[in-house]
């Protein structure tokens, strides 16, 4: 599961990433793709980037439960 969420990770980060700079673009240039505004793509970057950032965490207190589980058992 841990390797699921890390290749989902990297798609919505590179996914994220690629939508902020054409929101960038577009914000610059006064352009509209596919009929959606500049702020369209700065809001969906920001939930990927979020999908992102919490994935991250869960990963990482997944990875510690463990070792605190086995501290408590040692006391």
């Amino acid at each position: 599961m841990d390797k699921l969420y890390a290749f989902f990770s990297k798609v919505f980060l590179l996914v994220g990433l690629i939508a902020i700079i054409l929101g960038v673009i577009s914000k610059f240039a006064d352009l509209v793709y596919f009929g959606l505004f500049p702020l369209s793509y700065m809001r969906f970057a920001g939930v990927c980037l979020l999908f992102v950032i919490a994935t991250s965490l869960s990963q990482m207190a997944a990875a510690k439960a463990p070792k605190k589980a086995a501290a408590k058992r040692k006391r």
